[in-house]
Order: structure tokens, then sequence, then C-alpha cells
């Protein structure tokens, strides 16, 4: 008989007794609403022209006697993060979660919406979708991709303190992470709260 605790499906941390009947823990959950929340707000933020938004992404392309010029990457990373959201609002909707939304005119006002229909349906998806691992992965990757994107820089990873001796590299949005020293798996909040591994500590 499997003895095995149900786990998450995107960070592997044990589920509570009190709460298996889900795919993804509420860790995960809370993690992919504050970034559907958060990501039409950045997305309107990128700018296909350069110099007048965020920093660039990828090539520039300046067609003979037209300017502003266009950058290109900007434009793959709408079109791609676009296509990512409509994507899963199409597939949950087949899979039962209810009608896909009316599509507004705009990309970015698409994105909104879906955004918003998402987040509207995670406690379902959470509980019955299988592939919800493979939707946080897509919807966290399209969201740090925006968040990279807008912000110029990326999440700084910081090696963590496990009482065990070994340090345990994470950045602040870090679903959880597994000591390679002693085997420990840490969730979101309880890694969080370790402390900042001291220099030369040896890594996990």
């Amino acid at each position: 008989m499997d003895t095995t605790a149900p786990a998450c499906v995107a960070c592997t941390r044990p589920l509570p007794a009190w709460d298996t009947g889900r795919f993804a823990c509420v860790a995960c959950h809370q993690q992919m609403d504050a970034a559907l929340a958060e990501l039409p707000g950045l997305y309107a933020r990128l700018d296909i022209v350069p110099g007048r938004g965020g920093p660039r992404v990828g090539s520039l392309h300046t067609a003979a006697g037209s300017r502003p010029p266009i950058d290109l990457g900007v434009l793959d990373l709408r079109t791609q993060v676009h296509g990512v959201l409509a994507s899963w609002v199409r597939d949950w909707s087949e899979c039962g979660a209810g009608d896909a939304p009316e599509w507004p005119a705009t990309e970015a006002a698409r994105v909104a919406a879906a955004c918003r229909w998402l987040r509207w349906r995670l406690d379902w998806a959470v509980r019955q979708h299988p592939a919800i691992d493979e939707a946080i992965r897509e919807l966290r990757d399209a969201h740090r991709a925006v968040h990279l994107a807008v912000e110029g820089r990326d999440e700084r990873a910081v090696r963590l303190a496990c009482p065990c001796g070994a340090a345990i590299p994470a950045t602040v949005s870090s679903p959880g992470a597994t000591c390679l020293g002693c085997g420990v798996r840490y969730g979101r909040a309880e890694l969080m709260a370790l402390p900042v591994a001291a220099r030369g500590r040896a890594a996990a």
C-alpha cells in the first residue's frame, strides 16, 4: 500500500491532511493569483517603441523611411504572453471551468480579461485540473519574463542557511526548496524564514 503523503504537483510540498483534495498547494495557489493580478499592469508597460517605456528586449528593426524603430523582442514577448494566457483560458474552459470570456478589441485588454478569468477559476484549477503544474509553470514564466523586461533586472538568488549547515539557493519568488544536505523540504513560508547563509558556507 502506498503511504506516501499527497504533495503539491508544482512545488512538491506535502499537502496538509485536512486539504488533500487539491493538486496544487495553497502557497502555489496564492503565488499564481498574485502573478495574474500583477501581469496586466506589467504587460501594459511593455512598449514596442524603444526608449519610451522600460528597458529594451531583443533586437531593433528600422524599416526604411520609418521612425521610430520597433523592438521586435518586446513585440514577440507580447505575442507569446498573450498566447499562453489565451491557451490556458481555452484549455480550462474546455475542461469544465466555464465559458471563455468575450475578448475585447485590444491586446492589452484581452490580457487583462484572460488574467481576470483565470484568477476567478484558480480554486477550481488547483483542485480539478490535472495539468495545473504546467499551467503554473507557464504562467509563472510569462509573468517573470514580462517583469524582467519592464524592470530591467532579474531576481537575485540568495543562499539561505539550513539548520543542518548547508546553504539553499532561492529567490523571492521561489515556491519552496529541498535542502540537498539533509533532505528537508521547505515550503515558501518556511524557506523565506531561514536566515541568509554566511559567506563561505557550503552550498547544498
